[in-house]
């Protein structure tokens, strides 16, 4: 399972480990879906310099979180939205959200149905934020990928994460072709 992450998410980690650009590129990684898996991912696929891409929290050699730490998130404070929102799941459909749990909840999930349940409210208040956060990146991603198609930037993923840390103010079209 690949946790995506969009701009607030390595935005957010950046801040909590107080990283630059090149620090981040040894937590997340540039993921190459073969096939038809990149479809059930959320996020948007990036254009790199090796392909087609999606952004997602590094995984170790036994397939754990490169941030799970006996058995905790060693960035709690700072996880990614995946992670925050797990085992929910949104989407907007015909204009009205949608929420529901994610297929594999119950594999990945072991406290499914256990403690406080959350309001009806509360869960479309984190739905809703969710939705605006994944329309922000997607614009993002929109931007970066028609210019990378253009051949107006050279689209390495250290650029991108810098990209991303400014917060999407670094116009790329003034950078240099490498």
């Amino acid at each position: 399972m690949i946790v995506t992450l969009t701009h607030i998410d390595v935005i957010r980690i950046a801040s909590f480990l107080n990283s630059d650009a090149r620090e981040v590129l040894k937590y997340v990684a540039f993921y190459q879906i073969i096939g038809e898996g990149g479809q059930k991912l959320i996020t948007p696929p990036i254009i790199t310099t090796r392909g087609i891409a999606y952004l997602g929290l590094l995984k170790l050699s036994d397939g754990s979180c490169i941030f799970l730490s006996k058995n905790k998130c060693s960035i709690y404070p700072a996880r990614p939205t995946a992670c925050r929102n797990f085992p929910f799941t949104f989407q907007v459909k015909n204009g009205w959200l949608y929420q529901g749990i994610s297929i594999r909840a119950k594999e990945y999930c072991k406290g499914l149905g256990k403690g406080d349940e959350i309001s009806e409210k509360k869960l479309a208040k984190k739905g809703t934020k969710t939705i605006k956060e994944l329309k922000e990146y997607e614009e993002l991603v929109s931007k970066w990928n028609s210019l990378a198609l253009k051949g107006q930037i050279s689209p390495t993923p250290q650029l991108f994460i810098e990209y991303v840390l400014s917060r999407g103010f670094l116009d790329l079209s003034l950078l240099p072709l490498k």
